[in-house]
């Protein structure tokens, strides 16, 4: 698998998919890595696009220089590798903290971007978000997530970089990101929204609703007795939706 130099750093990413396809870029999660977090859809993707799975900085096998988490930084990231990579404007998906940068990524540098699906993502910190900045973030994660997190990062670092990077990335939820309606008003990039019913994070807050109603180009889908993950529960659905949202 290939690493690609960005920025200050080696990043790394898989792909699968047709060479000469649309691309496709996916941007994971928290504590994910582009491998752990798109196995369930990556296969039905590749049948229609060329699909980039990123490590995104500090996250797997792509080192951070500079130890350091925020969304208009991996967005700044994901720009320059779309550039370097010679595929911009790129369709572009994101979940969670991921569905975060996609959304900086599509606010600040729309050339860069064709279409951009948005899932569990937020577009301003609500105040259920705020909680992440108390105490470590990782200290109230559950022993199964933290071997998770441990088996995805450690092993390429040192035993621990999980809670750093956890850590890093709780003080960033509850930072960011803060658009207006009137900021994501000026968005023309069409995007579409989708976000689990059952959502504990995002549905509460109606973030999902608020992007919608507000980017100037969106589309909603709001999957019913779903979760976080929608592309998890529902992949063959997630794949029809996004496949026939980018190429119509």
């Amino acid at each position: 698998m290939p690493f690609v130099p960005v920025r200050d750093m080696q990043m790394f990413y898989n792909e699968s998919g047709l060479r000469d396809a649309p691309p496709v870029l996916l941007i994971h999660g928290s504590g994910g890595t582009g491998a752990s977090e798109w196995k369930s859809v990556r296969q039905g993707l590749a049948k229609h696009f060329r699909v980039l799975a990123v490590d995104c900085r500090g996250h797997g096998k792509t080192l951070d220089p500079r130890s350091a988490y925020s969304f208009e930084l991996l967005a700044d990231d994901m720009a320059e590798f779309l550039r370097v990579m010679k595929i911009a404007p790129a369709y572009v998906v994101g979940h969670s903290n991921g569905g975060n940068v996609a959304l900086v990524l599509t606010v600040e540098h729309p050339k860069v971007v064709k279409k951009a699906v948005i899932m569990a993502g937020n577009a301003y910190v609500s105040q259920d978000l705020e909680r992440y900045a108390t105490g470590k973030w990782s200290d109230r994660i559950s022993v199964s997530w933290g071997k998770t997190l441990a088996e995805l990062h450690d092993g390429v670092r040192y035993k621990g970089y999980w809670r750093e990077l956890m850590d890093r990335t709780g003080r960033e939820i509850a930072r960011g990101p803060n658009y207006t309606k009137k900021g994501l008003g000026k968005v023309k990039t069409p995007v579409l929204v989708i976000q689990g019913e059952d959502d504990g994070v995002n549905a509460p807050s109606h973030h999902a609703e608020f992007m919608a109603e507000n980017l100037a180009n969106a589309q909603l889908w709001i999957a019913p007795k779903t979760g976080h993950s929608v592309h998890e529960e529902h992949p063959e659905e997630w794949v029809k939706r996004v496949t026939k949202f980018f190429l119509e």
